[in-house]
């Protein structure tokens, strides 16, 4: 199971400043704030197996307009987690609503946006996503300065690195490096569902060529 305390879900509308503006035993504090996460975990351990592995997927930015759960509030996050048993935390960033190109950065899919809207919504559709274009150019591992924070506090617990690990030897440098125990893809696998065995075969290096469509 891994719950998903990152993007701008209820766990972390819980969880960050921004969105967490009550003043009751649920928010106003670092403390309160990690209590609705906490409880959920809790419960959850009740229900599962000892055995049974239980992530959680944390923002270390919540890029809104102001301030909500930034790399210093993330590590105080994860140290609790750890303390907590957690088997393991995936840091990502960003929200739906206010930063969506920071949780996936590099070229916007502005085509495949406007195939989901009616003729007569594309117009301003194109009009709007096409001002994201070009301002969130893909910054290979652009959490992982933020990993770095974190990884220190979490003891034996792993971490996962998710956010635009394309190369194999950067992926290779920050495992050997101990800044990650894992490393986490998404699109990649949306457009190559093999990609792990063609990795180990040899037959990619970079993964930035399964967005070019060439997969020789």
């Amino acid at each position: 199971i891994q719950l998903h305390g990152a993007h701008g879900y209820l766990i972390n509308e819980f969880l960050s400043p921004f969105f967490n503006l009550r003043s009751d035993s649920w928010g106003g504090s670092d403390e309160n704030r990690f209590r609705f996460l906490k409880e959920v975990l809790q419960e959850i351990k009740t229900v599962v197996p000892d055995d049974f592995p239980i992530l959680v997927k944390l923002n270390t930015h919540d890029y809104t307009p102001k301030q909500g759960i930034t790399p210093g509030l993330a590590v105080k996050y994860a140290e609790r987690l750890a303390a907590l048993g957690i088997d393991g935390v995936e840091v990502s960033c960003g929200t739906g609503n206010y930063s969506y190109m920071n949780m996936c950065r590099g070229d916007v899919p502005t085509d495949e946006f406007l195939k989901a809207l009616p003729w007569w919504q594309k117009p301003m559709g194109r009009l709007m996503i096409g001002k994201l274009e070009g301002k969130y150019e893909l910054e290979e591992g652009y959490n992982l300065a933020a990993a770095r924070m974190i990884k220190p506090v979490l003891g034996d617990t792993p971490l996962f690195l998710v956010g635009g690990m394309r190369t194999v030897a950067h992926m290779e440098e920050v495992l050997e490096n101990n800044d990650a125990d894992f490393i986490s893809m998404s699109r990649p696998f949306i457009r190559e569902p093999y990609l792990v065995n063609k990795i180990k075969e040899g037959k990619f290096t970079a993964i930035i060529k399964v967005f070019r469509n060439d997969l020789s």
